[in-house]
């Protein structure tokens, strides 16, 4: 009998292989190899960019930068003359209103004597706004400057009037220090009716004032002859004020139109110098 041949069954292997089957994305290039040409693109155009606005940028400042036709100068001012400075910045202005360096305008303002602050803005066309604020000079100081609420020295060219203005004197890295002992030493000496018109920080410490009394002033006498002199010395302050206070009531406020000097350098004495005594140099 012939042995059947069975017909193999289920797949049959060959040696040939099939062609893989390859997903659409598994086809495309690798996303990494665009990558690199995209940012250089990217990076040219925007260089083209700013190629375009540097060749260009100076004609379109050209076509909006206009002549300075108005300065105008703002504030509260006293001893500052609005229409000189408005002359003045407009005798520094040689570019138009766009390219005028308000920076330098305003650093040349600042450092003039009477002013306190400075503000320097545009106003497109053509106009220049100055905002100025002056110092407040409260005192005189050594004959030829003042000193502001700050303590800051200022020298203007021509001395004001002050009304009622005390003279400090002292070097100039001491003002601070001497406005604010003159106003700590007044708050002490007007409850004795006294008139503090001057003090003087000397270059090694010392301190020396000047006072009026309330019946000089009353009559108008405040003259080189009505003021007494108060020497304190360097330290102590504090001490000999209140050792003076103390004077003062038991002998010197009846005698004030003959006193000359009190000096309370001693560590717990006081000299008294009478006008009608001959000085002593």
């Amino acid at each position: 009998m012939r042995a059947n041949k069975r017909k193999p069954q289920g797949a049959t292997r060959t040696g040939e292989l099939k062609p893989e089957r390859r997903t659409l994305s598994e086809r495309l290039p690798d996303r990494q190899s665009f990558s690199l040409p995209l940012k250089l693109l990217r990076g040219l155009t925007v260089i083209a960019v700013l190629v375009v606005v540097v060749m260009g940028g100076g004609r379109v400042l050209d076509s909006l930068d206009q002549p300075i036709t108005k300065v105008q100068v703002a504030g509260a001012l006293t001893f500052i003359d609005g229409k000189a400075v408005a002359q003045w910045v407009q005798g520094q202005i040689t570019e138009g209103v766009l390219r005028t360096d308000l920076n330098s305008l305003q650093q040349q303002l600042q450092a003039r004597p009477w002013v306190e602050r400075v503000s320097v803005r545009r106003q497109w066309p053509g106009i220049l706004h100055v905002s100025l604020r002056e110092h407040v000079a409260v005192a005189h100081w050594n004959d030829h400057a003042l000193l502001t609420t700050q303590g800051q020295v200022i020298e203007p060219q021509q001395l004001p009037v002050l009304e009622d203005a005390p003279l400090l004197r002292g070097v100039d890295s001491s003002s601070v220090e001497v406005l604010k002992q003159f106003a700590r030493l007044q708050a002490e000496l007007v409850q004795l009716s006294l008139q503090l018109v001057s003090v003087h920080k000397s270059e090694r410490g010392a301190w020396q004032l000047q006072l009026l009394s309330a019946e000089a002033l009353a009559t108008g006498e405040t003259g080189q002859n009505s003021l007494i002199e108060v020497a304190l010395g360097k330290q102590q302050l504090d001490a000999k004020i209140t050792r003076f206070k103390n004077l003062y009531h038991s002998v010197l406020k009846a005698k004030l139109k003959e006193i000359e000097r009190v000096d309370l350098r001693y560590t717990n004495g006081v000299s008294v110098q009478w006008k009608s005594a001959p000085k002593v140099s």
